[in-house]
């Protein structure tokens, strides 16, 4: 079965303490685990201010998980992430296809 790199920004709620969400972003490493992928890095970037408010919150614990998952999985993943009552908000991208320069993009375009 071929998996694919992901990469999940997520949106906790900031009730608890700095062990609750501990414990809430290991919670968040099962559906990907259930579903056959495996997580390859998990970085914390703290409490921060969101620009606006969601879900009545003005501030997120944010983190980054990378993963891989095969591609047929990540619908079951999505609804799982959806359904846990801490994330806030979440967004998965393909980490596969890798970003060309700016310059290199210009210089494609200038050429045609």
């Amino acid at each position: 079965m071929v998996s694919r790199d992901y990469e999940v920004m997520i949106i906790f709620r900031t009730g608890g303490t700095e062990a609750e969400m501990a414990q809430a972003v290991l919670q968040l490493e099962d559906p990907i685990k259930r579903f056959g992928g495996r997580v390859g890095s998990s970085t914390s970037w703290g409490r921060r201010r969101m620009t606006y408010r969601i879900a009545r919150q003005q501030e997120g614990y944010y983190q980054l998980v990378t993963f891989q998952l095969p591609p047929d999985q990540l619908a079951e993943v999505k609804r799982a992430f959806q359904l846990n009552e801490g994330i806030v908000r979440f967004m998965i991208l393909s980490r596969d296809e890798k970003p060309q320069p700016a310059a290199a993009t210009a210089t494609v375009a200038a050429t045609a």
